[in-house]
């Protein structure tokens, strides 16, 4: 039985000499490179299933996409592109390698180059570019014929581990394997707190006499924060707007404790305020990490509720980040972006509307014209991940405490 590696290449093997012409390299370097290309991405995907939530996100990318009904049209339209804006990969691509590869693509272009003695520096990003949809479109087939989940496509790839790393150009796959993880949200806030080791541990000195105050200061302590409860929950009542379990404000003294509006360029709540940090399966059996709390887990909630959509079907974003005073959105936002895409693509029939509200401070023009780019920018991303544009819309919601937020138009 072929392997993937050979399974794939010897789909693209007859378009071998199209190919060379197109780049203006030897059939035989051609040949050597796409095997190279195809040993680094499987390569990239293999090593993504050592964590299971970074594979969720590949097997989400794979599965969103209706399967292939002719790989060999397929490979023609790959062929018809390929060389198409001077050697840089489509959106597409772009988007999948960086998944693989963090910022490291035009590492592995070179290494692809070099291992097959390519002419032309740009042919090796050209031929990654050109394998990407092919390997997409090959299982995306497979998923579908084959009824594969996350966990059978990640043994698959474990299973061919040896062919291929003997396909990848020399040295990727120990690169990738060595390269520091990043990691969870929950031990990163672990590390932050935890005791340093040359601090000696310093036991309960407290008194008896101290200790018959503590139950009444903890009642006392309960009460007044039940009655902030209550006071910041009233407006948000009156709104009709499903909130967080620890809300947000966008205050001057909430700054100075951490928690920063959405739109002013910071993380709204801070990530221990959202919970525990958990799996949910979608019904497209992706699984994503969301905290308990979190806006994800109430768009779910919402979505698979009996409420009809409605104003109560507005969820502000708690992990978005942008740069301070503009649309840009930064790299700590990918998840919750790539969260909200994949909870889409598990409800198809989903439609989103982005707003982005501004405060009174400052210029109103150049607030509303920073909301409703802000609120363009994470419709952009959305559809960057592949959501459709006829599902997502934005626009700029007024003055209200500075946030971006996402309504569900319909479920």
């Amino acid at each position: 039985m072929a392997t993937l590696i050979e399974s794939l290449t010897n789909l693209i093997t007859p378009a071998t000499g199209q190919i060379a012409t197109k780049l203006g390299e030897s059939e035989g370097a051609v040949s050597r490179g796409v095997t190279s290309t195809l040993g680094a991405v499987l390569g990239g995907m293999l090593n993504k299933t050592r964590d299971p939530a970074a594979f969720g996100h590949v097997f989400d990318t794979i599965s969103s996409a209706p399967p292939s009904t002719d790989l060999t049209g397929d490979l023609a339209t790959a062929v018809g592109t390929l060389g198409m804006g001077g050697g840089r990969t489509s959106n597409a691509a772009t988007n999948f390698l960086g998944m693989l590869f963090g910022g490291g693509t035009n590492a592995v272009a070179d290494l692809i180059g070099t291992s097959t003695n390519f002419t032309n520096p740009t042919s090796a990003a050209s031929l990654l570019s050109f394998a990407v949809p092919m390997v997409l479109n090959f299982f995306g087939r497979k998923v579908h014929d084959d009824g594969l989940n996350a966990g059978s496509l990640s043994n698959l790839l474990t299973s061919e581990r040896d062919s291929i790393i003997g396909a990848a150009p020399p040295g990727l796959m120990n690169a990738l394997e060595t390269a520091p993880q990043t990691p969870r949200a929950e031990e990163r806030e672990i590390e932050r707190t935890a005791v340093p080791a040359d601090r000696p541990y310093v036991g309960d000195t407290r008194t008896e006499r101290d200790r018959r105050w503590l139950w009444p200061a903890v009642g006392v302590a309960a009460v007044i924060l039940a009655l902030i409860a209550v006071t910041v929950s009233r407006p948000h009542r009156i709104e009709r707007r499903m909130s967080a379990a620890v809300p947000a404000m966008d205050t001057m003294a909430n700054r100075a404790g951490a928690v920063i509006d959405t739109a002013g360029g910071e993380v709204s709540t801070p990530l221990s305020g959202l919970g525990a940090l958990g799996k949910r399966r979608l019904p497209s059996g992706v699984i994503i990490d969301v905290p308990a709390y979190g806006m994800e887990t109430r768009v779910i909630d919402y979505i698979e509720g009996s409420e009809t959509a409605s104003e109560l079907a507005t969820f502000d974003f708690d992990r978005l980040t942008f740069d301070k005073g503009s649309a840009h959105l930064r790299p700590e936002s990918e998840k919750q972006i790539h969260n909200i895409a994949s909870i889409m693509r598990a409800y198809p029939r989903v439609t989103v509307k982005i707003e982005g509200y501004s405060d009174n401070a400052g210029s109103p023009v150049t607030n509303l014209r920073l909301s409703q780019q802000r609120a363009n920018a994470v419709k952009q991303a959305l559809v960057g991940s592949g959501i459709s544009s006829s599902r997502v819309t934005s626009e700029a919601g007024g003055v209200r405490n500075r946030r971006v937020a996402l309504e569900v138009a319909n479920k």
